[in-house]
């Protein structure tokens, strides 16, 4: 029961949120399919990471969701920094999203 609560708290927080901004980023600036494809499989894949460290340190989330509203912190960070299994899909995606930083 609590799992469940978690993950659909990190799902509305965090996972949502990071898939609706890169998508409309990268479908903007004319990312290829197969990227846009590749960030969403990361998203989905973060989701159980996410729960996890969250559960073992419900501060660290707190002040993760803070930051992100705040802005002191970026999704990519988030997910690069804790879901491993990502590198690959930010990597690909991170052309075009330095495009966006100019």
């Amino acid at each position: 029961m609590v799992w469940d609560v978690l993950s659909a708290l990190v799902r509305l927080f965090i996972i949502e949120p990071f898939q609706v901004e890169l998508d409309e980023h990268l479908r903007r600036l004319g990312a290829p399919a197969a990227v846009v494809q590749e960030v969403a499989s990361c998203a989905s894949a973060a989701q159980p990471v996410l729960v996890e460290r969250i559960s073992g340190d419900p501060w660290w989330g707190v002040a993760t969701v803070v930051r992100l509203w705040l802005g002191t912190t970026s999704y990519e960070a988030v997910l690069g920094d804790q879901v491993p299994a990502c590198a690959p899909a930010l990597r690909a995606a991170q052309p075009y999203l330095q495009e966006t930083d100019e």
